[in-house]
């Protein structure tokens, strides 16, 4: 057996069909490994693109939550402003009153305004969708995932606005004892109590209702500059959102 492929070499190596097998069969091998490497190349190609194409729909997302934030800044700012000037108007009450002139229906009026409260809470769906399906390194852009980090990991039921809460509630709660009056008993369960009538109140001069007050108008200040400042920052991450949704991979 072994003669007989030893001739059949000697043959191969006599007309040079060898070297020419050969030449081909290294072709063919390249061609492969060129089809492989193109494959390779394609579908790399294919899963960067999917995963831009996701990226773009949850910055979208994301975009539509921050714009919806903006306009819950504004409302808040709006309702603080509002009730800064109850407060101030009510200051202007408790200024000219004295014992003969004092309604205290006048005040009784204002209670709406002064013992509601708002605060700024951030829609946070999209983010929570990214977290939950995808991971954070989605988002390709390094400063705008960090910011987004940031922003969405702020806690902001703590600090000021937290403070708006108590304080308001601890107005309410004050304010509240001193509106129960004998008109007020009467007017709610029809009995008359033996305590102070509205024509006996002196809440206009009452150093805790007006601590309390001063205590609201304090908050509302620091919490509209703390608004003010979140407002900005979700302008600048509006603008590093839309830098990246324009950008013409996400478009592909």
């Amino acid at each position: 057996m072994l003669p007989f492929f030893r001739k059949i070499r000697w043959r191969l190596a006599q007309d040079n069909q060898f070297f020419k097998y050969s030449r081909y069969a290294i072709g063919e091998i390249v061609l492969v490994v060129i089809g492989i490497l193109i494959a390779l190349q394609i579908n790399t190609w294919n899963e960067e693109r999917l995963k831009r194409k996701k990226e773009f729909f949850y910055l979208g997302e994301i975009r539509k939550n921050l714009v919806q934030d903006t306009t819950s800044i504004n409302k808040v700012l709006a309702f603080n402003n509002s009730k800064k000037n109850a407060i101030n108007e009510t200051f202007k009450l408790f200024e000219t009153s004295t014992k003969e002139n004092f309604n205290l229906a006048d005040f009784a009026g204002r209670m709406n305004p002064l013992s509601q409260f708002k605060i700024f809470i951030p829609q946070r769906i999209a983010f929570n969708n990214l977290l939950d399906v995808e991971k954070i390194d989605l988002i390709s852009d390094l400063e705008l995932r960090t910011k987004l980090s940031e922003y969405y990991n702020e806690d902001y039921e703590k600090g000021t606005q937290e403070v708006t809460i108590q304080r308001t509630r601890a107005f309410t709660e004050y304010a509240g004892r001193q509106l129960t009056t004998q008109e007020i008993v009467k007017l709610n369960t029809d009995a008359t109590v033996q305590i102070k009538s509205n024509a006996m109140s002196e809440i206009y001069k009452d150093e805790l209702m007006i601590y309390h007050l001063l205590n609201m108008s304090i908050t509302i200040n620091y919490h509209n500059g703390e608004l003010k400042y979140l407002k900005q920052q979700v302008k600048s991450l509006l603008s590093l959102l839309e830098s990246e949704i324009n950008q013409s991979n996400y478009k592909n």
